[in-house]
């Protein structure tokens, strides 16, 4: 798998501060945006957007539940359409399921389909919305 970090490793200006990341997996089309925080790099939201013959998915975003309502699902989902808005966004959107005990989900399916509308997306069926080509 190739990897490359497009991202400079420069320290927050305030280490309480989350800085942005960002990845392409070129094998995989797949390209991964994160927070990380604290000197170590934690990872502490991110989101991975998948790249198919001019169409992109968003494939999942998440942020952990330590550090949500900080914006920054809305600075993840930002960046990716930043990256990929000359394209057309979908997504499936439905709720975190956490498969182990310890995660708590974050939105639930109305609060998620309206924060997707705010940021430019539109229902196309029950669960898919998708957000024109910029």
């Amino acid at each position: 798998m190739t990897c490359t970090d497009t991202t400079a490793r420069t320290a927050a200006a305030d280490p309480g501060e989350p800085v942005l990341r960002q990845m392409p997996l070129t094998r995989k089309a797949e390209h991964w945006f994160w927070f990380e925080l604290g000197p170590d790099g934690e990872r502490i939201a991110y989101a991975c957007v998948m790249q198919c013959r001019g169409f992109a998915w968003l494939e999942e975003i998440a942020v952990h539940p330590d550090h949500r309502g900080r914006g920054l699902a809305s600075r993840l989902l930002t960046a990716a359409l930043e990256k990929f808005g000359t394209q057309q966004v979908g997504l499936s959107c439905e709720v975190f399921d956490p498969a182990f005990p310890v995660h708590r989900p974050g939105l639930d399916a109305d609060q998620l389909h309206a924060w997707y509308r705010r940021h430019g997306f539109q229902p196309e069926d029950g669960r898919n919305l998708t957000r024109p080509a910029n």
